[in-house]
């Protein structure tokens, strides 16, 4: 399978980390966006009808420089998602960083007693903190400019801060729920920085979160982030190992690259095992692992993993993987009739149809069918391939380090949103 194994890591520069194959929607975003000339309106609202609920948001005037962020906060309290996401992207980093810095001038900490002055404070705070990720993961992929990004970042992270001088005042049932959202808050910017390519920054943020034993879904979630960090990870040849090599891992052949890489799988197999004591059946978690085994050819592992994947009615992409994970399996045994079916059942998901067929045209070589796999290649100019708006590939999230369920974390966070 293309770029499936580890022993075809490609090196790619540091903050470019974002899909080790391109997929198609973000090869398409990132010729669009930056190597045309286009006005930033129009980038601005390509990113929101690609990534974003646009609603409302489209004919919505521009709030005023300096109300941009208070605007936005107070769009998504009335429920207005992608208002205040397109209030956001119209504002430049200056702007952003002006009207939240006055936001969070006005919205001080009340007195002790005024119980809801402190209320909305708290709250304005919270979704200060939030609404930066909630539009960070979602555009992933480098789409903004960097300026953009560091200045929301920034934004979230002072909100973050702010939201110190809410917790624990009372000792209450509100304090608590600060406490988990920072505590949550944390664990959707660690997503963030793991789907942007940033993973030199992981370690040291996932070290700051301490979720209590007591909350298994904040520690399940903390490992399989660290699981799906050092795996995306290790595919890079660039990346593997730390700090604490001491020669360029791009410069040694790819035999010299395979031990550490496959290191880095094990330590990440271990971090989707103990999400799977916390929090067993996680068909995410199960997936990873099962990729682990693959990697490290434990096939017997890996399709014991793979088997209750396999039986559910497959409509999305965790089953679709599945079932492309286990055409591998059975390749990997000289099946070869088995493997072309379990193939052919992961090209009827349209998240995995893509790399499927590249599977089933591989596997046609391998036994002498060239015909057979050029005959596959007429599929890639469907009518239905070729429509508009087509799901990314799924192998291609995979290894960018995505989430399947990519706004898990993000629902903690919203759960914890004072009332």
């Amino acid at each position: 399978m293309t770029s499936i194994t580890i022993a075809h890591a490609i090196a790619l520069p540091e903050g470019r980390q974002d899909g080790l194959g391109c997929a198609y929607r973000r090869a398409l975003l990132a010729s669009w966006t930056t190597r045309t000339q286009w006005s930033r309106g129009w980038r601005i609202w390509f990113i929101l009808l690609v990534f974003w609920p646009v609603g409302g948001a489209v004919g919505q005037p521009a709030a005023p420089p300096d109300q941009a962020w208070q605007t936005a906060v107070d769009q998504y309290l009335a429920g207005d998602r992608s208002g205040a996401g397109a209030t956001l992207l119209h504002a430049t980093p200056p702007a952003l960083f002006e009207s939240s810095r006055r936001a969070f001038e006005q919205w001080r900490a009340g007195p002790a007693g005024d119980a809801e002055a402190r209320r909305i404070a708290t709250r304005r705070f919270q979704v200060s903190a939030l609404l930066p990720l909630d539009l960070l993961i979602a555009v992933t992929g480098r789409a903004l400019a960097t300026e953009h990004e560091v200045a929301l970042e920034n934004a979230a992270r002072e909100a973050w801060q702010r939201l110190d001088a809410f917790d624990g005042q009372d000792g209450g049932a509100a304090s608590a729920q600060v406490r988990q959202f920072r505590r949550w808050w944390r664990l959707a910017f660690v997503q963030h920085l793991i789907a942007s390519g940033r993973f030199r920054d992981v370690p040291r943020e996932a070290a700051s979160v301490h979720p209590p034993e007591d909350d298994a879904e904040a520690v399940a979630a903390l490992a399989l982030l660290r699981g799906v960090a050092l795996e995306t990870r290790a595919r890079l040849a660039d990346e593997v190992p730390t700090g604490s090599a001491a020669v360029n891992m791009r410069r040694l052949p790819v035999a010299s690259r395979t031990a550490p890489m496959l290191i880095a799988m094990d330590d990440a197999g271990k971090q989707y095992r103990r999400a799977l004591e916390l929090k067993p059946g996680d068909r995410e978690a199960t997936l990873r692992l099962a990729r682990v085994a693959i990697e490290r050819n434990r096939l017997d592992d890996a399709e014991r993993l793979l088997s209750p994947l396999l039986l559910q009615a497959c409509r999305d992409a965790v089953c679709g993987l599945a079932h492309l994970f286990a055409g591998e399996v059975y390749e990997g045994r000289k099946d070869m009739e088995r493997a072309s079916g379990s193939y052919a059942r992961a090209s009827a998901v349209p998240a995995v149809r893509h790399s499927a067929l590249v599977a089933m045209m591989q596997a046609a070589m391998r036994r002498g069918s060239a015909g057979g796999a050029y005959d596959l290649t007429r599929q890639f100019a469907t009518p239905v391939a070729l429509a508009p708006r087509q799901p990314p590939d799924a192998w291609n999230l995979y290894t960018a380090g995505r989430l399947f369920e990519g706004d898990r974390i993000l629902t903690h966070l919203m759960a914890t949103v004072v009332k």
